[in-house]
């Protein structure tokens, strides 16, 4: 294992959009599931790293001013993480990490995109070209499809739980990065649960749920007297997790002052009770969480950096429910296991009920699928191939705004319109300019690009060789 205080990007897990297609398939040798993976090889041809080759390992590698990054430039141009490279089959994907100068695929700004070979890719200032090599790296991939609360058979769960499965023995911090709803907390509970704190207390503290006034009491605790309304000595969150797991859930929402105490409290394992003049010393392992991206927050001033290599010694990343789509089925009949002794005894969702929800891209990611689920069973329509249907008729919104319905999530009703309209405004562009994809994409003041890979997702045609999809991969909406 790495020494405690220096990131470990041997460690990430990789989480990209993984099919099993994407790299050899899914194989046993000697009894043991690898994934194997070709390598990167990455030439700066412009900028102060001019001259510089080096070769990355797949399935995912990450580029960036940052020392936690697999390739470290010296650009200042560049942002913390600017870039992730990612190994896909016979193609690399090229993912823009929300950086400040943006980046450029064969001169066409991007922000996910398949490069092809020897394509110039320009970050900041700095020029690379990059090829993919026939050397083959073999990664380690878990033989189980549950690991604590979470659950997938994907390349992209089996990859995850491999690493937890190292991590968990160790008293190595943790700093878990992924959207809402992906499961973080899980993650956190499978670490105590499969380590040998396991014993111990597993506490949990929000940092989003304290006010700023309170949070170093609630944290650190007080002693009588130390502030008004404190009647009484408190221990705080992390005397309450000594012996076992402390898990600081949001920790990108923890005030900037606040921050050189917390990084003070994991150097030295001691408090300090406020009120108090002697630390006391407490023996805790520390998982962290934020559905922020840190290095960003670190860029931008928002959060310390000495604090953020302090927190990601062991760096996971969480992927979005729409990133291991084939996981949905296995979802939905664990939940309905779950939820149907809550519900009566409804009937199983239908298969076609099933297949719609793993066409969705889910916004809220497993907790919004759970809740679908639930929503199905509790209204009995289980059956219905269209998915969950509402009780009651939308209800109108303003004049030219689109039904409300309030049994549906927000983002999920969201995307809907959003599709929908998509779909009617292309449909009529293409249909003005005779099917002539270039001339829709000026109308519309769009890149041509993206008005193919709707094409490709609405099933809709153009004229011909005009409206062939090339080169990009689909881009999320955020």
């Amino acid at each position: 294992m790495p020494a405690e205080d220096t990131p470990a990007p041997a460690l990430y897990a990789y989480t990209g959009r993984v099919a099993e297609e994407l790299t050899q398939p899914l194989a046993r040798e000697g009894g043991a599931f690898k994934l194997a993976s070709r390598k990167i090889r990455v030439e700066v041809v412009d900028g102060p790293d001019r001259g510089l080759v080096v070769e990355l390992p797949g399935p995912e590698a990450r580029v960036g001013l940052g020392r936690e990054c697999d390739l470290v430039l010296k650009d200042p141009t560049v942002s913390r993480l600017h870039l992730v490279v990612r190994v896909e089959g016979e193609r690399i994907r090229v993912i823009d990490a929300g950086s400040r100068n943006g980046t450029a695929v064969d001169g066409v700004e991007v922000h996910d995109a398949y490069a092809r070979p020897d394509a110039a890719i320009v970050v900041g200032g700095t020029t690379m070209r990059l090829r993919m090599l026939n050397d083959v790296i073999e990664l380690p991939l878990s033989e189980r499809e549950r690991f604590g609360g979470m659950l997938g058979r994907s390349v992209a769960m089996r990859r995850l739980f491999a690493v937890l499965e190292r991590v968990a023995a160790t008293d190595a911090t943790v700093l878990v990065e992924g959207e809402t709803g992906t499961g973080k907390e899980l993650v956190a509970e499978a670490l105590h649960e499969e380590s040998p704190r396991q014993g111990g207390p597993f506490v949990v503290f929000d940092c989003s749920a304290v006010s700023a006034t309170l949070i170093e009491s609630e944290l650190f605790g007080h002693v009588r007297g130390a502030f008004t309304g404190a009647v009484s000595e408190r221990p705080g969150a992390f005397e309450a997790a000594d012996g076992g797991t402390l898990f600081l859930d949001e920790i990108g929402e923890l005030p900037l002052d606040l921050q050189p105490k917390l990084l003070r409290a994991l150097e030295r394992r001691e408090v300090r009770r406020v009120g108090a003049n002697v630390p006391r010393r407490v023996d805790v392992r520390i998982v962290a969480a934020t559905n922020r991206n840190l290095a960003r927050e670190v860029e931008r001033g928002k959060f310390r950096e000495d604090l953020y290599y302090r927190l990601a010694v062991i760096q996971v990343a969480l992927p979005p429910l729409r990133e291991r789509q084939g996981d949905v089925p296995l979802l939905v009949r664990r939940f309905e296991e779950e939820l149907r002794p809550r519900s009566g005894s409804p009937p199983p969702l239908s298969e076609e009920v099933v297949a719609a929800l793993a066409a969705r891209s889910w916004p809220g990611n497993v907790r919004e699928l759970r809740n679908a689920v639930a929503r199905a069973l509790s209204l009995g329509t289980a059956g219905s191939a269209g998915g969950p249907p509402s009780p009651a008729a939308p209800s109108g919104g303003a004049q030219g705004a689109p039904a409300v319905d309030l049994n549906e999530p927000l983002l999920a009703g969201r995307e809907r319109v959003a599709e929908a309209y998509e779909k009617a405004y292309l449909d009529a562009a293409l249909k003005q300019t005779g099917g002539n994809v270039s001339r829709a994409a000026e109308l519309a003041r769009v890149n041509r690009k993206l008005i193919q890979r709707a094409m490709k997702r609405y099933g809709l045609r153009g004229d011909g060789e005009d409206a062939e999809v090339q080169g990009e991969a689909p881009r999320e909406r955020s």
